[in-house]
């Protein structure tokens, strides 16, 4: 699946579930645009290119709507297209509904699912008068589902994320762009990012590795957390020309922990 020439933004690309889709899609011959806080993303696009890919960094907030627009418009004047967006930046904060602080809820909410909005509203002019484009979104197997305490503003965002990526899908081929496809990729307990991450529990804070261990490693089938380049290959085949019949969809990669 050579996508030799193809433009990527990845929003959360220096993060590690980012970062494994940004070393995936160059690893393929895509030119890939890494954006993320701080210095993460240039550390990532430094890597790429060490590697012999493509990468620029750029660095870039996804709760403001003007670094959204400033990441399309780089596309636009360096590149002269964009063919893929994926929207990996994200954050847990976990906390009791009943207890956490509106403003971690508030946060939670706005970098998850508006942060989702604001890049897919930038990138999608560029997209439509190409009559071409992938967008894929990064949601969670939580995302489909209730959790187990301590993530529901994480859930919440999760939900709202395959939400819009159903309902962009619709939307677009009612309007008539079929050639722009919407997909979401809902990994499970990934060994990357949050899910090393340290979480509150019942039983007091514990990494996400012990978690899986303690709580959801024999729901699994595989029996095993997932890794950060099992997450890195759905995007680069949800972005291929050999997946374009696919939109709409929410695809789990998680060792078979939700089945659907």
């Amino acid at each position: 699946m050579s996508l030799a020439g193809h433009v990527v933004l990845v929003t959360g690309g220096g993060g590690g579930i980012g970062g494994a889709i940004a070393h995936a899609f160059a690893a393929h011959g895509a030119t890939v645009i890494v954006a993320d806080l701080g210095e993460s993303a240039e550390t990532t696009a430094t890597a790429i290119r060490a590697d012999g890919g493509h990468a620029t960094a750029a660095r870039a907030d996804v709760t403001r709507t003007e670094d959204m627009d400033a990441l399309a418009a780089v596309a636009a004047r360096e590149h002269g297209r964009l063919d893929v967006l994926v929207t990996c930046a994200g954050l847990g904060l976990s906390g009791l509904l009943a207890t956490q602080p509106e403003a971690d809820w508030l946060r939670v909410i706005d970098v998850n699912l508006n942060g989702t909005y604001r890049a897919i509203r930038a990138v999608l002019p560029r997209m439509m008068s190409q009559g071409r484009g992938r967008i894929i979104t990064i949601a969670s197997v939580l995302g489909k589902m209730g959790g187990f305490g301590y993530v529901s503003a994480y859930v919440a965002s999760k939900h709202g994320v395959v939400g819009i990526t159903r309902a962009l899908a619709a939307e677009l081929g009612s309007q008539g762009y079929p050639g722009i496809t919407v997909n979401a990729i809902c990994p499970g307990y990934t060994r990357a990012g949050m899910g090393v991450a340290v979480q509150s529990t019942k039983g007091g804070p514990r990494s996400g590795e012990e978690i899986f261990e303690r709580y959801y490693k024999r729901q699994v089938p595989q029996r095993r957390m997932m890794e950060a380049d099992e997450i890195a290959h759905v995007a680069v085949f949800l972005a291929s020309p050999e997946s374009a019949g696919i939109t709409g969809q929410a695809l789990n990669v998680d060792g078979g922990f939700v089945m659907s």
